[in-house]
């Protein structure tokens, strides 16, 4: 037997077997499948980019609702603040005020109907 040593690629190819047609459909396979892989992280980074523009917009209103919050606890904590919302929620009134009940608000608007008015003198 004799030693051979091919010397160019394509000896070394036909020395082995191994048919050009194959090798072609190999690398074409290699190549689609890189394609296909570069176009999915492709899709992949469009929408984690849509998902960060979304988070930077909610972040966005989060913070705009925190500092409107904060201007509200620093109202919430004066006395005037803690005396309107008692007149609105409870009716409550100071010594000595009197206080107006409208029993028919729609006839404020326009209406006939008639206003019945309560006066109560609040003592302590």
């Amino acid at each position: 037997m004799q030693n051979r040593t091919p010397g160019t690629l394509l000896e070394r190819l036909f020395s082995l077997r191994v048919r050009p047609l194959a090798v072609v459909c190999s690398l074409f396979v290699i190549i689609a499948v890189g394609m296909m892989m570069i176009n999915s992280v492709k899709d992949t980074t469009a929408v984690m980019q849509e998902r960060v523009t979304d988070l930077r917009i909610a972040r966005d209103q989060m913070f705009k609702e925190y500092r409107k919050l904060e201007s509200e606890v620093s109202i919430v904590s004066t006395d005037d603040y803690i005396i309107a919302k008692a007149r609105e929620l409870y009716d409550m009134v100071m010594p000595g005020e009197l206080l107006f009940v409208v029993k028919n608000p729609e006839a404020l608007y326009g209406q006939d109907e008639v206003v019945e008015l309560y006066m109560a003198e609040v003592t302590e």
